[in-house]
């Protein structure tokens, strides 16, 4: 069963997407309506953040948000269904049924929700300061924190609990702004009342907070002390690399989109000169090495949606656990994107027709030659990529 980066299934959420999900509008809401019902729910103005469509912003949200998150916003959105749009849906048994569903999801998942809050729940501090010499004032420790969490780390006159609160891990930042490339360390707090970290875990860019942090003017930009419930990692995402980018409108951003393990992307020069998907007998053969092995090949080409051409290269290497380049007429595209893969951490796969003909920078990359001249050459192909996915 398929799991997105915030650890609910496609069964869990398909449900919920599809009963509010009408055709790119989410139920009866107007964008500034739907913005102000999200915003009042999760905190977030969904289609202000995304920039996209109603139902696809609820959608890219599903994927990429905490599981609270999600969860809560999907509760909302069925008890303003079950207020104001059920009936709406009486002569629609497919509806009737995915809100049975959507019911059946929640309540079991509040169930769960309850046994796990017993001590076994994960809470982690944030804070935010302007300078790391100066302790967070009390009157701001628990500042945008639920309050019944901030009721756990209470001490029974109201103050801060500070002995149980150093023993949650902890996120410290300078403040920042979206433009800043601040960077936060997350670890665990000293004994003392400095709030500096004693041991640091990792390092990674401030502005990976905003998706935890209240959509404000002020969101990074304000000295205060949040506890939050949840683990860090699976909210924030991976924190444990030293990948920090600048924080500008100028650097390439990549969208956000888990690894698909099965999928191979496939970098190919194409345009009108060349064959399409359908018709390049290299391709073909690529293909037919990663159907043995189980993986699904794909070339941006053959993305059908009318989107931006960029991006669609972008998400497919961001998504894919292997990159397979074609090199063969020193493509600047290709090599461009594969370079791209290669930061990106993915396992590339060079392959090309030009034997003994690579630029000094790549010479050393293990590249599979191949003949496209019939097909023997061809097979040849099909059978040096199998063997090297399997070593790999």
């Amino acid at each position: 069963m398929s799991m997105t980066s915030n650890g609910i299934t496609f069964l869990e959420k398909e449900p919920f997407l599809r009963l509010f999900n009408r055709g790119g509008y989410v139920l009866d809401f107007g964008t500034e309506r739907f913005d102000d019902f999200t915003q009042e729910s999760i905190g977030v103005r969904l289609c202000n953040k995304y920039g996209l469509s109603k139902g696809r912003s609820l959608e890219r949200f599903a994927s990429e948000a905490s599981a609270n998150q999600v969860w809560k916003l999907f509760a909302d959105l069925l008890m303003y269904y079950e207020s104001f749009y059920i009936h709406k849906d009486t002569d629609e048994a497919e509806h009737e049924t995915l809100y049975q569903k959507c019911k059946q999801i929640l309540s079991s998942h509040s169930t769960e929700t309850k046994k796990n809050e017993d001590g076994n729940s994960m809470y982690f501090n944030v804070i935010i300061r302007a300078s790391d010499s100066l302790p967070v004032d009390n009157t701001r420790i628990f500042e945008d924190t639920n309050p019944t969490v901030a009721t756990r780390f209470k001490n029974p006159d109201g103050t801060p609990n500070f002995e149980l609160l150093q023993t949650l891990p902890t996120i410290t930042s300078p403040e920042y702004d979206n433009d800043s490339s601040e960077i936060a360390q997350i670890g665990y707090l000293g004994t003392d009342l400095s709030q500096r970290l004693n041991s640091v875990v990792a390092s990674f860019p401030s502005v990976k907070l905003n998706r935890i942090l209240a959509t404000t003017k002020w969101r990074g930009s304000r000295t205060r002390w949040m506890v939050f419930k949840g683990d860090p990692y699976r909210m924030l995402g991976d924190l444990r690399n030293s990948y920090n980018p600048v924080q500008n409108a100028a650097v390439l951003q990549f969208p956000t989109t888990s690894i698909n393990g099965k999928q191979i992307a496939v970098m190919m020069p194409f345009n009108k000169n060349y064959p399409t998907a359908t018709d390049d007998p290299v391709y073909r053969a690529v293909k037919a090495a990663a159907t043995q092995l189980g993986y699904d090949c794909k070339r941006v080409d053959e993305i059908p949606t009318p989107t931006d051409i960029t991006q669609d290269i972008l998400k497919l290497i961001e998504g894919s656990k292997v990159i397979i380049a074609d090199l063969s007429g020193a493509n600047p595209n290709v090599y461009y994107e594969m370079g791209l893969a290669h930061a990106r951490g993915r396992i590339v796969v060079p392959i090309s027709r030009d034997s003994g003909n690579l630029p000094f920078d790549n010479s050393h990359i293990r590249t599979i030659f191949y003949h496209a001249d019939d097909e023997y050459g061809l097979n040849g192909l099909t059978a040096k990529l199998v063997k090297a996915l399997n070593a790999l």
